[in-house]
């Protein structure tokens, strides 16, 4: 059934892959020579992210301007290379042979942009390996989103894939990730990282075999089976990679290049360039009404692109409602404000996002007294002090006149002229003078709401709930934020004593009882262990 449902399906990877020959298993120099510009190009792309400085964002004009200078990259022997990806223990077969060493030095020719990437790794890895271990996934398989996108949330390639693990649309529905003209919940990293985990489990169930999992994320299960068909049954990535799509043949070196990079980068001196906010800075709450970036950046006093940066699900700066995702993420210390000032933002952006037309109606100089509204659909409605601003959609009539056409009727009124058809089941544009055509405005009443005792009791009585839940909030995110986790790779003369004095909050105990460890039991260097820290 599973290999039914995947023949054919095809995710397209957001890097060029390496050109292997088909009858050998070195590098050819010209295939490196074709591909190391459109690589270095995808590469360059995360040069637009503009959150690398907490106290000074790079603007995305002033990143072309970075340089990689006379970088000399360190080679080391063949045998310490392997050495290395065997230490680091991993479920994944992390291979060494000629295609990997050379992604290995292709990277190592771009130390700015490495450094970049480890320094995201900070604002995703922690989601990512608390999905993956929640998953039952090798932790590795966080590597898979740099090759992807370079960790940009909002990364589309040639072909349309999209977000941090380069989801194609249909691939995304197939996986709930929904899609509207607002948002694209493939640039949503929680629900697109869950997603990409139940892609890995189907196709391991298919394979039984790490590397074949990552070469059918790259270019769909069909492919993969022909090529183990043409190669006579073998399931050995190494084996059938030259029946393989020319991408995919570089696609899962480039995997291991990166993990080779992400464990060794500071024995080239590549230090992580923060990012603005790390995963343990920002916190998600849910927008009960329809609120604009531009309100939020104007209330909370953060810029619309460090919001945009941290809610990239959302395509038009705007937090709808009534949709799947309603979802802001905030920083820890604007939160609270938030919570504060909720109702003049909704309103702002209530106001922002109306038409003129709808404006105007709301400024009229006459009251309309409650109950009086005139008949329509209601959309939605905003409370405005002693007034509610009801939003609903009429419908009017226009009485076609001779020399009249259903386009110029339908920019007259400004609405569609598809809709204009639609709505009078016309179907050949033919109309006729005096013929009546319905048409849809959305308009907005100023209802007037009569004030009351028990009214301005409820309005003392909400403020006063909303200051408790701030500072409730406040009290739950201090609580929250006491005890987190995170992934420790254990260095050579590592002990749990040192270990313990890395991380504020941590003891010996601490990391003995959530690891499982014996008193006696040794640290073996390159494996991960589970750090508490806060507390």
């Amino acid at each position: 059934m599973i290999k039914k449902l995947f023949t054919g399906f095809v995710l397209c990877s957001f890097m060029t892959g390496i050109s292997i020959g088909q009858n050998t298993s070195t590098l050819k120099e010209e295939d490196m020579a074709k591909t190391v510009e459109p690589i270095t190009a995808m590469l360059d792309s995360m040069v637009n992210l503009k959150f690398l400085n907490k106290t000074d964002y790079i603007e995305a004009t002033q990143s072309i301007l970075f340089k990689d200078g006379n970088y000399e990259f360190k080679s080391f022997p063949d045998e310490l290379y392997k050495n290395r990806l065997t230490a680091l223990q991993s479920p994944i077969a992390l291979d060494y042979n000629d295609q990997v060493r050379a992604w290995i030095g292709l990277y190592a020719k771009r130390p700015v942009l490495m450094s970049k990437v480890l320094g995201l790794a900070n604002l995703y890895f922690p989601m990512f390996e608390q999905v993956l271990d929640q998953q039952g996934l090798p932790l590795e398989f966080k590597y898979l989103a740099i090759v992807e996108s370079a960790l940009n949330p909002t990364a589309v390639s040639v072909c349309g894939a999209t977000g941090l693990w380069q989801f194609m649309y249909g691939t995304g529905i197939m996986y709930d990730l929904k899609a509207t003209s607002n948002t694209d919940e493939r640039r949503d990293p929680l629900k697109s990282t869950y997603a990409a985990c139940k892609y890995f489990k189907d196709m391991y169930e298919i394979y039984h075999d790490w590397l074949l999992v990552i070469a059918a994320y790259n270019c769909g299960p069909g492919n993969v089976n022909r090529a183990i068909h043409l190669s006579g049954g073998s399931t050995n990535f190494w084996e059938i990679s030259k029946y393989l799509p020319l991408e995919t043949r570089g696609y899962v070196p480039s995997f291991i290049a990166v993990n080779y990079w992400m464990n060794y980068a500071s024995d080239y001196n590549i230090t992580p360039e923060q990012p603005a906010f790390s995963y343990f800075e920002v916190d998600t709450i849910t927008a009960t009404q329809p609120v604009t970036f531009n309100q939020l950046s104007q209330k909370l006093g953060l810029s619309v692109d460090v919001i945009s940066y941290l809610n990239p699900v959302y395509k038009r700066g705007y937090v709808p409602t009534g949709e799947a995702s309603s979802k802001l993420r905030l920083p820890f210390n604007k939160i609270g404000t938030f919570m504060a000032n909720s109702e003049s933002i909704y309103k702002a952006s209530y106001l922002e996002t109306a038409s003129p037309y709808t404006l105007a109606q709301i400024n009229k100089p006459t009251t309309v007294t409650a109950g009086t509204a005139s008949n329509g659909t209601v959309i939605g409605s905003v409370r405005d002090g002693n007034y509610d601003l009801v939003t609903k959609d009429v419908t009017n009539y226009y009485t076609v006149r001779p020399g009249d056409c259903i386009s110029g009727i339908a920019g007259r009124l400004n609405v569609s002229m598809n809709d204009l058809m639609n709505a009078n089941h016309i179907y050949n544009s033919f109309i006729y003078p005096d013929q009546k055509l319905a048409y849809t405005t959305r308009i907005t009443e100023r209802i007037e709401r009569p004030a009351s005792k028990d009214s301005l009791e409820m309005a003392a009585r909400k403020d006063s709930i909303e200051k408790a839940n701030a500072i409730a909030t406040a009290d739950s995110i201090q609580k929250a934020n006491a005890e987190k986790f995170v992934y420790h790779t254990v260095q050579p003369g590592d002990t749990l004593w040192t270990i313990a004095q890395k991380y504020q909050g941590s003891t010996v105990q601490r990391i003995r009882d959530i690891n499982k460890l014996t008193s006696n039991q040794p640290l073996v260097p390159g494996s991960k262990i589970k750090v508490l820290i806060g507390g």
